[in-house]
């Protein structure tokens, strides 16, 4: 499943972060405010139980999200830093995961995932949050590490900018996976970066960093 956030204040905000010149101050808080929109499109799935409740002045029929203490937000290192934080300001009582993972700079794009703190996910409603989906092959190693460690009830991606290229790469891999993105871009280049894009959402969060900062498997 695929579904595009087409909402007026999504695609205002994807139109800001896109900017070359964007400052790490606005980049990040915008990818705040895009987890909380993604998170809001997608909590209209989950399934809700009626209640009648107490009011000081009567009683009031109320609605109440069934899996709201059922859900894993996974925090796909760095990027996704910001964006999990706007995932979390909605659902406030989820579990929360971490994994490091990176891709190579040249072909094939080898991924090296090299740090792993999951809670359980046995029937788990799952939330991977990655800004970016290139070519899939990081996202396709974290879903079968994530497989490997439990069975969810339903497995989740939000993204911000997705290529057509690694949504079909999910869906070749993990055809169960639903997928949330505020952008669909045709294009990956022969370095991996989605085209047009907005360039590394990590260094644009964080800074660039120095090579031997990463440790290799």
């Amino acid at each position: 499943m695929l579904k595009k956030v087409d909402h007026l204040l999504v695609q205002d905000i994807i139109t800001s972060i896109r900017e070359s010149e964007i400052s790490r101050s606005n980049f990040r808080d915008y990818m705040i405010e895009l987890g909380r929109f993604l998170s809001y499109e997608f909590a209209d799935t989950l399934e809700k139980n009626s209640i009648s409740i107490k009011t000081p002045l009567g009683i009031s029929e109320g609605t109440i999200i069934k899996d709201k203490k059922n859900i894993v937000v996974i925090n796909v290192l760095r990027a996704a830093i910001p964006l999990v934080e706007g995932i979390m300001k909605v659902f406030t009582e989820s579990e929360c995961g971490v994994i490091g993972a990176w891709r190579e700079d040249v072909e094939p794009f080898k991924v090296n995932l090299n740090y792993l703190r999951i809670p359980s996910l046995d029937n788990k409603i799952v939330i991977v949050a990655d800004p970016m989906l290139a070519t899939g092959n990081t996202m396709n190693m974290i879903l079968d590490e994530i497989k490997k460690l439990g069975t969810p009830k339903r497995l989740v991606l939000l993204t911000v900018i997705s290529s057509e290229e690694g949504i079909k790469s999910l869906f070749k891999s993990h055809p169960d996976i639903e997928i949330y993105t505020c952008a669909l871009d045709k294009e990956v280049n022969k370095e991996g970066y989605i085209i047009p894009g907005l360039g590394d959402a990590g260094d644009k969060c964080f800074g660039v960093p120095i090579k031997k900062n990463r440790l290799k498997n």
